[in-house]
């Protein structure tokens, strides 16, 4: 078997005919062009099979496993993962966009700190169209083509506090991880952090990093990050259980139960000092005891476990057209770059 490349990319797909195309292209045309492209298919039912096939045929980087069941969205990922062999792992969504200097951009960052856990760029908000959204700085929202807002303010695409516990507490309280979770990791600190098992656990496994070691953030925009019909953020909790979980008491007391004592493990974990230790657990409990979660574990509604047909902050997003919109910078180009 040949040498490890320098850096695997998992991507996880079912049912990815609308999007997968670009994603694929876009990994094609990077500049850092050292690596694997490990693609799991679950059982996709649509033309996702055919899409790939192809693309294995003309480029040998991509390697395609196909399950012969579905076997859930968050395995599915794990799957991806397990299967690679690169020192260095992104994951990838089959809907997602990235520049074409994504890892040339993000290997010299990582590489440049042998303390830093993952490298990653700035992110934006785009659609179905690959048009970005627009960013309301008055409102902190962003906002789609239709008016339609997004909060996604507090996100993790800046640079992050020096020390440990500060970083830890950052990611607990942020609104959005996704530029992090989908940025470029040493295959170490993940298989310390551990895998996706349930709703929430991409948040754990940044967590869990961010007590492992340091952030590297390239100030440049790299990552669109998708949202369509389909997205998460419009899903039902039993929508999301269904696709992403592969069972249906996926989201119960019981879960909550374990995410929190894998956030304890996680403070155990990380080789901390007794006062950083004792810090991150009170850090862990404020995150647990936060008002909406107890009523969410303690107070279930009647078609969910958490009393929301949407969990916190993922309502239907309404229209604020009295702000004045920013338009979406020049930069973001790379975006209607389909080539390949």
């Amino acid at each position: 078997m040949a040498a490890p490349p320098p850096v695997s990319i998992g991507l996880p797909v079912y049912n990815g005919e609308a999007y997968l195309a670009q994603t694929l292209a876009d990994w094609r045309n990077q500049l850092f062009a050292d690596f694997e492209l490990v693609v799991c298919d679950n059982a996709s039912t649509d033309a996702t099979a055919d899409l790939l096939a192809e693309a294995a045929r003309v480029d040998a980087r991509i390697i395609v496993h196909r399950n012969t069941e579905n076997v859930g969205g968050l395995a599915n990922a794990n799957l991806a993962f397990t299967r690679s062999r690169g020192a260095r792992y992104v994951l990838s969504a089959y809907d997602d966009r990235h520049s074409p200097d994504f890892l040339a951009s993000l290997m010299p960052a990582l590489d440049a700190d042998d303390g830093a856990v993952v490298a990653y760029g700035r992110k934006t908000l785009i659609g179905p169209d690959d048009v970005p959204f627009a960013w309301r700085p008055d409102a902190r929202v962003y906002a789609d083509a239709k008016g339609v807002t997004y909060s996604y303010d507090n996100g993790l695409d800046r640079e992050m506090p020096a020390s440990r516990l500060d970083r830890f507490r950052a990611v607990l309280r942020s609104n959005d991880i996704n530029a992090t979770m989908h940025g470029l990791f040493r295959r170490d600190a993940l298989e310390r952090a551990g895998h996706h098992y349930i709703h929430g656990s991409d948040r754990l496994i940044v967590a869990h990093t961010a007590l492992l070691g340091r952030f590297a953030f390239v100030d440049a925009p790299l990552f669109g990050y998708r949202i369509h019909a389909a997205s998460t953020f419009h899903l039902t909790r039993a929508e999301w259980m269904a696709r992403e979980a592969g069972r249906a008491d996926a989201g119960s007391a019981l879960d909550g139960l374990h995410t929190l004592r894998r956030y304890v493990a996680a403070t155990s974990n990380a080789d901390l000092q007794l006062t950083e230790y004792l810090a991150a657990l009170v850090a862990v409990g404020v995150y647990a005891m936060r008002p909406h979660v107890l009523k969410n574990v303690f107070l279930p509604g009647p078609h969910n476990f958490w009393g929301w047909t949407r969990w916190q902050g993922q309502a239907p997003p309404t229209p604020r057209p009295s702000v004045r919109d920013s338009a979406p910078s020049s930069e973001w180009a790379w975006l209607s770059d389909t080539r390949i």
